[in-house]
């Protein structure tokens, strides 16, 4: 799944790309939910703004982290991190629906990538910090929440409208309560296309801000995963809340071999 976001923050423009390999495999399937081993195969992310640029790619050979303390480079070290997660597991349980309802697998992945790539001591627990900030389980449930617990358990057809409640975590960009209207506006074969318009709602802290999310998704209904997606995000702080406005544009492009 590969994302392409152009954001705006206080008049700064912001570009963020970034892309998932996913492999899975169904495990268990009882007709109520699945259970899926899945494998992280590689994960890419550039972002710029401001004359600061980032480029990280777990499918580039790792970085040498033999530096003098005056070289370390944090995103190299970021890089080594993002690098050694080819391969690794973890499973997740879905519902009919879409939901995730329990993610396991990610316990002791950052000791066991961290130790695997052979540095000091004084460098893992920052190291370990940086790969749970990116890749843990609620962060993952999140992800995949957002883009599989779409459609009712039953049958639609064009016309149709209904609601979905998510949740992202604070430290995502927009993360806060999800309450999303669905309406199915076209069905072409296997591909139904949705009109969407989300509200969010986020606090953290003393910080409160509404918003909002329109745009247009395209869903294989036999896989049930998103195939296109186009949505415009708008974020603002409200009541004393201090703080700025947040808009974005999502561009989504998925694909199943």
């Amino acid at each position: 799944m590969t994302t392409n976001m152009d954001q705006e923050i206080m008049g700064q423009d912001i570009q963020m790309d970034m892309s998932f390999y996913y492999s899975m495999d169904v495990k268990e399937d009882d007709s109520n939910s699945k259970t899926i081993s899945t494998s992280i195969d590689r994960f890419k992310m550039k972002a710029g703004a401001m004359g600061f640029s980032i480029d990280l790619d777990s499918g580039n050979p790792l970085p040498s982290l033999a530096v003098t303390e005056e070289d370390k480079d944090p995103t190299k070290i970021l890089n080594a991190v993002i690098g050694a997660i080819k391969g690794q597991r973890f499973s997740m349980k879905v519902n009919a629906e879409g939901k995730v309802m329990e993610i396991t697998g990610f316990e002791n992945m950052a000791k066991k990538i961290v130790d695997s790539l052979g540095i000091e001591e004084a460098e893992k627990e920052k190291m370990t910090q940086q790969f749970n900030k990116q890749f843990n389980a609620e962060r993952m449930k999140s992800q995949f929440e957002r883009t599989w617990y779409i459609f009712p358990n039953k049958e639609v057809k064009v016309g149709d409208s209904w609601e979905k409640n998510t949740s992202l975590g604070d430290d995502e960009l927009g993360g806060g309560n999800y309450k999303s209207t669905y309406k199915v506006t076209d069905i072409e074969g296997n591909m139904v296309t949705l009109k969407e318009n989300t509200e969010i709602s986020s606090k953290k802290g003393e910080m409160e801000m509404k918003g909002e999310i329109e745009g247009t998704i395209v869903v294989d209904s036999n896989s049930g995963l998103i195939v296109k997606a186009d949505q415009d995000l708008t974020l603002k702080p409200i009541g004393d809340s201090k703080g700025f406005e947040i808009k974005a544009k999502t561009r989504i492009r998925g694909k199943a071999r």
